[in-house]
């Protein structure tokens, strides 16, 4: 009986230690935000007002829309579109392509959101690289409703 427990607690203790190491090496890789960046959805985005700044500065350069997304960690919408919407393959293909992307965090750039008037999250604003708004899409939507607005206002926008 006593060896039937012993070979219990090893089999236990080498589980849990099996568990810990695989998450503390997930966790070794996995990014939501760096100093400039943030990386939502599998697509790296600028971060921030500064990020804003220079995402109109590279839209000029480029000639490219801006896309503004707002989102919050606590969104359980947010992270459905990421993985559904923004990680469509056509869909991230266009944006990391033909866009500049900026992403704006509700909790962290709060006088981004309120000068654009974004009072939830997920929010995207679509813009000319010279900062005039050119859609504004509330709420989650999925990527067959994302990509003809995506696809219209690059076309739009290289013209």
């Amino acid at each position: 009986m006593r060896t039937k427990k012993l070979v219990s607690i090893i089999v236990l203790v080498l589980l849990l230690l099996f568990a810990y190491l695989t998450y503390t090496t997930a966790l070794k890789n996995f990014t939501l935000s760096d100093k400039n960046s943030s990386y939502l959805g599998g697509i790296k985005f600028h971060r921030a007002a500064s990020g804003l700044e220079e995402g109109f500065q590279i839209a000029q350069q480029e000639n490219k829309p801006v896309m503004m997304y707002f989102w919050a960690i606590w969104c359980q919408y947010c992270a459905g579109f990421q993985t559904n919407t923004l990680g469509n393959t056509q869909v991230k293909k266009i944006l990391e392509e033909d866009y500049v992307l900026v992403a704006m965090d509700l909790d962290i750039d709060r006088e981004v959101a309120q000068q654009y008037a974004v009072s939830y999250p997920p929010y995207l604003i679509f813009m000319d690289p010279k900062g005039n708004i050119l859609q504004r899409v509330p709420g989650s939507v999925d990527a067959n409703y994302l990509l003809p607005i995506v696809t219209k206002i690059r076309d739009d926008v290289r013209r």
